[in-house]
């Protein structure tokens, strides 16, 4: 298969993709608007002390955007296993681990992007310090493709599984505690006033290694799925 022929195919698997996801926007807006509540609840619960919600933002902000998109992790492939499109994308002579990083592209948009940009208002519910938010939101931008990325790969090996969810967060949670760390620690170091360089770039260089080979684990557990 031709470079030009890749390139359609994978702008095709990606238009399809994000129109599936448009036709279900209440989908799309369910992370957003439990993250917004999530925040929203911890200055009811711990007061309005600024100091204190300031040296808890950076966490608070990272983990409620890991569980909201926990929310949609499980609806990665399952439209797919349901309509029979997942087995036909498994034919198709183009390389399977290419059309699956589309499809975790298509989810990423759609589901970590939209908290990407609604943080800079959860930072300010938490009053964390504006010059903090540049650093929390490329930590986000680093730390957000890893989760998709491994629940990627995670959704492949329970597809076609009934009740998949919790089995999903049980197997992702532990994965996504190192990103959690090296990105609550860049968070940290910026409020302080100290490097936070060294924590981004391991998570830089946690990213471009996922980048190579998550899918072409997603495809190869995809496959295990499937035959099994």
């Amino acid at each position: 298969m031709t470079r030009p022929g890749l390139t359609a195919a994978c702008g095709a698997m990606l238009r399809r993709d994000l129109t599936l996801a448009w036709r279900r926007r209440s989908d799309i807006a369910m992370p957003v608007l439990y993250a917004l509540i999530v925040t929203m609840l911890f200055p009811f619960a711990l007061g309005p002390e600024d100091a204190l919600l300031q040296r808890i933002a950076g966490g608070v902000i990272l983990v409620t955007v890991l569980l909201a998109m926990l929310l949609a992790l499980d609806a990665m492939f399952s439209s797919d296993i349901d309509d029979g499109s997942l087995e036909q994308l498994v034919l198709v002579p183009q390389p399977l681990a290419v059309m699956l990083a589309m499809k975790i592209l298509a989810h990423w948009l759609t589901t970590a992007l939209p908290l990407i940009v609604i943080t800079p208002l959860l930072a300010a519910m938490l009053h964390l310090p504006a010059s903090v938010i540049p650093v929390l939101l490329l930590a986000l931008l680093l730390c957000t493709p890893l989760l998709s990325l491994f629940g990627a790969i995670l959704v492949a090996l329970t597809a076609g599984t009934r009740r998949s969810g919790m089995l999903l967060a049980l197997m992702l949670l532990p994965l996504c505690v190192p990103a959690l760390i090296f990105a609550a620690g860049a968070v940290a170091a910026a409020q302080q006033g100290l490097s936070w360089i060294a924590p981004i770039s391991w998570l830089a260089a946690t990213l471009v290694l996922t980048l190579v080979l998550a899918p072409l684990a997603c495809a190869v557990a995809l496959r295990i799925a499937l035959d099994s």
